[in-house]
């Protein structure tokens, strides 16, 4: 589990830059936010939140305990 949330958090690290702050990660500011939590729906990079997962199983904003993390995709802009 280890090595894999090292990976994870490798090619996180690896993405490119996003086109506004909007689109940082709110946790480091660093990298785009590439992960969505459930059930609440806050934000993050994947590198932020598989950090945070080997000591923590809770939300970063409210404190709801994470049962899963999804890949973030942007919506389209109109």
């Amino acid at each position: 589990m280890l090595s894999h949330l090292s990976e994870e958090s490798k090619q996180a690290a690896a993405t490119t830059l996003p086109t506004s702050e909007e689109d940082l990660c709110p946790i480091c500011y660093a990298h785009p936010i590439s992960a969505i939590f459930r059930p609440c729906s806050h934000k993050s990079c994947k590198a932020c939140i598989n950090q945070h997962l080997m000591n923590n199983k809770d939300c970063f904003f409210c404190k709801a305990t994470i049962t899963g993390v999804d890949d973030f995709i942007k919506p389209a802009s109109s």
